[in-house]
């Protein structure tokens, strides 16, 4: 689901945004709960510095944290209206 996310970014926000929200909905329906999506990042992270090393550069991070902070509070509105 990240790489369709990542891919969307741009010229598809508005389509994006609707598809995480309603990705949080589902993600509610199977029990994840909104503060579970920072670790779910903070896992992922961890995984591209590990796979990346010295590839993956303070830029790729801070990319990464921003976009995923985006994606996720999308998600927590759709959360939130399931609730």
């Amino acid at each position: 689901m990240l790489d369709t996310a990542f891919n969307m970014l741009g010229p598809d926000d508005a389509l994006l945004t609707d598809i995480m929200i309603d990705l949080g909905g589902k993600h509610r329906r199977y029990g994840v709960k909104a503060e579970m999506l920072p670790v779910m990042g903070e896992a992922v992270l961890r995984a591209l510095e590990l796979c990346l090393q010295d590839k993956f550069t303070q830029e790729d991070e801070k990319a990464w944290k921003e976009t995923f902070a985006e994606l996720s509070n999308d998600m927590i509105k759709g959360m939130a209206q399931m609730g």
